[in-house]
């Protein structure tokens, strides 16, 4: 088993792209894009591991080099890509850890952490976690701030997140606060949490239910645009949170509220509703998640 940096890298709102643009002219400017970000993983001592749809998988031997090659890609993207007159911007992760090499490809915890992080990461960020962070030797001109913390899945303690910040005049850089950030009143609940034949039951004390087409959830859903990790569910703060990781978006209709859709966000989550994963289709119920809080 060795020890790697993976770093995933993908291109932000791309299904937007698509959707405006058409199917010939996106995938040109995605792979020209891809195309980029590995010239700059290369620099590093970088190894492309695969490209998946409009993202790519790299590993490195260090997480510093990992750091370095995230910034890199950030400054060779940014303002330099633009598809009609919407700039193309990318979204990047990396953390370290032990991985499974097999026939060329990397597998283990350390890659779910990695895919975590890009799923915490909006346009035009890179985020990582302390304890990568602390590998790592940022250059004097740039800088890094503290998302706060939040529970991962398969981590028995909450894990802080970590922006890099790319961009070397950190003076312009607004602070916006992150989902990560809110701090609510604590209030002790419990969730059910249910999917067809699948249920699940979550405390102040449980750890990060994920939500996704894949075997490797913890609840699985069946909707055809549902990605294979569509999204998170964690109690954090005194509230239960769902978090959208997600290529095409959740909707999430509270009791008799109208449907709400949010895409790589966050939002707290409240008495009872149903989810709805990659669509705003809400006819067939075995395929929604159903959530229920109880003080």
């Amino acid at each position: 088993m060795a020890e790697l940096c993976i770093l995933f890298a993908d291109i932000a709102d791309s299904t937007a792209l698509f959707e405006k643009h058409g199917n010939e002219s996106t995938r040109a400017s995605i792979a020209s894009v891809l195309d980029v970000l590995h010239v700059q993983a290369k620099k590093y001592q970088g190894k492309l591991v695969k490209t998946i749809g409009d993202e790519i998988m790299c590993v490195f031997p260090r997480a510093n080099d990992g750091m370095l090659a995230a910034v890199d890609m950030q400054n060779a993207v940014s303002g330099n890509f633009i598809l009609g007159n919407h700039p193309i911007g990318v979204r990047i992760g990396f953390h370290f850890g032990k991985v499974i090499e097999e026939k060329g490809d990397v597998f283990g915890d350390a890659v779910n952490v990695a895919a975590r992080m890009t799923g915490y990461a909006k346009k035009g960020q890179i985020i990582t976690n302390s304890a990568t962070f602390d590998d790592c030797q940022l250059p004097a001109v740039l800088d890094q701030r503290s998302l706060g913390k939040t529970k991962v899945k398969g981590k028995l303690l909450p894990v802080e997140i970590i922006e890099v910040l790319w961009q070397q005049d950190v003076s312009q850089i607004t602070r916006v606060t992150s989902a990560l950030d809110i701090k609510m009143p604590a209030s002790i609940s419990e969730m059910i949490l249910t999917v067809g034949e699948q249920n699940q039951t979550m405390t102040d004390q449980s750890p990060t239910k994920t939500i996704g087409r894949g075997m490797d959830n913890d609840l699985q859903v069946d909707m055809l645009m549902a990605s294979r990790m569509h999204g998170e569910v964690e109690y954090s703060g005194g509230n239960f949170k769902y978090t959208d990781i997600s290529t095409n978006g959740s909707w999430i209709k509270q009791g008799e509220g109208d449907p709400i859709r949010i895409h790589r966000d966050a939002m707290v989550l409240q008495g009872d509703g149903v989810i709805a994963f990659g669509e705003a289709d809400f006819s067939q119920p075995q395929q929604l998640l159903h959530y229920q809080i109880k003080k």
